[in-house]
């Protein structure tokens, strides 16, 4: 049994949103909608769309994150994972000191990664404008809502980072915010892991830390698990590439942004 969040507020975000994945995948898989609104601005050749520090800062916390998964997923239902750590001859009970050490490591290490991303994006690209809601945003998800759900034809093209990204980066943020809070006060006052079983429940605080961390664990995994998926849509490929070469052709902007925010870029 869980320390903190119960099976069915954890599992059952991860099996919510795995519904909602697979439904978008029933309809936007191999036929996605061609965008509707008409292209206002041509570019030619190659466009770079991230840089060098932004690549390097998105494989680093890839990383980051991997490592998060693999050491709070034990530590937030060790009976599950003691058969999966057994096989792979890495002991769970008795090295929890060790998993949360490495958990700790990791936070700290995608922490600084998330400021130098900030101050990169902000202070050197100017990209602030480019993140933060606008009308169009709002108007683009209704559209784009009617097309999923009720296969209208209208089809907006969207920004370099549509409203769907721009949630991504601040539901990244405040689960983070959350998840150091509460991280940092169990691990200053709250060390579940190095008293009884039976005790647990009696040492927790009346705020519940353990339950919002892990409430906050499975969001981001969840956020994470979502990226991953809308990054491999065929219709995305080109912005996977990206992440490896850092441009992409003029052509594949084209079929489905609104050039404009490239058009700086591509004169740097």
């Amino acid at each position: 049994m869980p320390h903190g969040a119960p099976e069915l507020v954890s599992y059952g975000m991860l099996t919510i949103f795995a519904v909602g994945l697979i439904f978008h995948w029933s309809r936007r898989a191999l036929r996605h909608p061609t965008p509707t609104e008409q292209l206002t601005v041509e570019l030619k050749g190659d466009v770079l769309m991230f840089d060098r520090i932004q690549r390097g800062f998105h494989w680093a916390t890839t990383a980051s994150f991997i490592l998060l998964i693999l050491t709070g997923l034990p530590l937030y239902d060790p009976s599950a994972f003691v058969p999966i750590a057994g096989a792979l001859g890495v002991p769970l009970h008795g090295s929890f000191n060790i998993y949360v050490l490495l958990h700790v490591i990791a936070s700290v290490v995608l922490a600084s990664l998330l400021l130098i991303h900030i101050i990169w994006d902000v202070g050197k690209l100017k990209a602030t404008r480019l993140m933060l809601p606008t009308k169009s945003d709002f108007k683009d998800t209704v559209v784009r809502a009617k097309s999923l759900l009720l296969g209208a034809k209208d089809y907006p093209r969207i920004n370099k980072y549509d409203v769907f990204m721009k949630n991504f980066h601040l539901s990244i943020a405040v689960a983070f915010v959350a998840l150091a809070i509460t991280g940092t006060y169990m691990l200053l006052y709250a060390q579940w892991w190095n008293i009884p079983l039976e005790l647990h429940f009696q040492t927790e605080p009346a705020w519940k830390p353990a339950f919002w961390h892990d409430v906050f664990g499975f969001l981001l995994i969840t956020l994470v698990l979502g990226h991953i998926y809308f990054s491999m849509l065929p219709v995305n490929r080109f912005i996977f590439k990206a992440m490896l070469r850092g441009t992409i052709p003029a052509e594949e902007i084209a079929k489905k942004y609104r050039p404009q925010d490239f058009v700086r870029r591509s004169k740097e």
